[in-house]
């Protein structure tokens, strides 16, 4: 397994071309994953991860339908990563992004990501219609 560990965005960016280039060329699949990053509090344990005992501290479907009074504020790190399997080894690599740099990113990201795809473009179908009738020259008669 090759894990490049975390990145910053300017060296992340380029590793993104980079791993779809090789994919392409090795015909394999490269994923990529985005969540939120949340520091494990080893000793007292977090609350977001206890949606049972702090339901306000749920993110899930249901949560967003409840309504509750007291409401974690707090803005989280979105943490993404991106691999490709190539001849039985693994290659990784992943990046923080801040809630303020996260628009900029993700036009920089799809823009990247758009740029790697190589089987975006659609191929034209060839329509299949009536058979066309020969018409006949001016002054030239059919023969039939």
């Amino acid at each position: 397994m090759v894990n490049e560990g975390c990145l910053s965005i300017e060296e992340f960016l380029p590793k993104i071309s980079e791993y779809f280039k090789a994919a392409n060329e090795k015909e394999v699949t490269v994923r990529v994953s985005t969540k939120r990053l949340v520091k494990g509090e080893p000793v007292e344990g977090n609350r977001e991860f206890d949606a049972t005992n702090n339901p306000h501290f749920d993110i899930s479907r249901k949560a967003q339908q409840t309504h509750f009074k007291d409401v974690s504020q707090e803005v989280y790190p979105l943490l993404i990563r991106i691999s490709y399997l190539s001849d039985a080894k693994k290659n990784k690599c992943s990046t923080v992004v801040k809630a303020d740099d996260l628009d900029k990113f993700w036009q920089n990201f799809s823009a990247v990501i758009k740029g790697s795809m190589k089987g975006l473009i659609k191929k034209k179908k060839k329509k299949k219609g009536k058979a066309v009738v020969a018409k006949p020259k001016k002054g030239k008669k059919l023969k039939r």
